[in-house]
């Protein structure tokens, strides 16, 4: 709707890249997807929402045809898209500059948008993981999502992506896994593994700078980092007793996280 290129060539791009799959998502309309592309492609929208002087964007994954609803409010919105059987994701929280209540009074999206490369490169307000922190410390199993939201004006493209576990490449088997939360976060490194065992947790991981094992209780600080310089590819950290829950967040040595979804735990007794 507002890009540069067309969407044959944003898909050609893409696949030239070696994804697997692919999302269309223009504002406030459904664009229609060609066939035979080189990729699996995702039909879907972003769509506009607001509830009195906030705004939203809400991405829709998996619809075919705009949701059949003139109420702007973003609840509705969500309602609506789940009723099509779609995805739906709170778009870039930091650029819109939602607070915590704006976000903890909708519920049944599948979660937030924690990197936007667009927003990030634009504004630098592409992170928007205090925003989730901030959910998740409340209780709301909100997952996180990394996207380009790519425009073309500027190289916004192929810097944020998810990494998705899914039995097969079919648009109906990634947004199962988009819900159930069977994906990771990435600007770039990728995490092979995360295994708890009892209150450990072991990582494998491309090669890192630092891995941070996060989450639930502030006076835990689980992070390892290459202070030698010698990348990390595995580490061990034991879970604080008091953790409701961690995630994984990977840094690379040229700066760039991956993101695990939460994982919730019982305090330890």
């Amino acid at each position: 709707s507002d890009g540069r290129v067309s969407p044959a060539e944003a898909i050609e791009w893409f696949a030239r890249q070696g994804h697997d799959f692919l999302a269309i998502t223009d504002h406030n309309i459904v664009t229609p997807l060609p066939d035979g592309a080189p990729l699996t492609l995702i039909p879907g929208s972003e769509i506009s929402a607001h509830r009195g002087d906030v705004d939203y964007h809400v991405v829709a994954l998996g619809i075919t045809k705009m949701p059949q609803t003139h109420d702007s409010d973003p609840q509705a919105i969500i309602n609506a898209v789940n009723a099509a059987g779609g995805v739906a994701i709170i778009a870039h929280p930091y650029w819109h500059d939602h607070t915590l209540e704006d976000l903890r009074q909708l519920r049944d999206h599948v979660g937030i948008e924690i990197f936007n490369t667009s927003c990030w490169l634009e504004i630098q307000k592409g992170h928007s993981l205090v925003h989730w922190d901030l959910l998740l410390r409340r209780g709301h199993h909100a997952w996180g999502f990394a996207t380009d939201d790519c425009h073309w004006r500027i190289p916004d493209y192929g810097k944020g992506w998810v990494m998705v576990r899914a039995p097969e490449n079919t648009p109906e088997a990634i947004l199962a896994a988009l819900r159930a939360g069977h994906f990771y976060a990435s600007m770039g490194p990728e995490i092979h593994d995360v295994a708890l065992d009892g209150r450990e947790v072991t990582v494998r991981c491309s090669p890192a700078r630092s891995v941070y094992v996060t989450g639930g209780y502030n006076y835990c600080p689980n992070a390892v980092h290459a202070w030698d310089g010698k990348p990390l590819t595995e580490v061990t950290v034991q879970l604080h007793p008091r953790q409701t829950y961690f995630r994984v967040e990977v840094v690379d040595f040229e700066g760039r996280s991956a993101w695990t979804q939460p994982v919730w735990v019982e305090p330890a007794s």
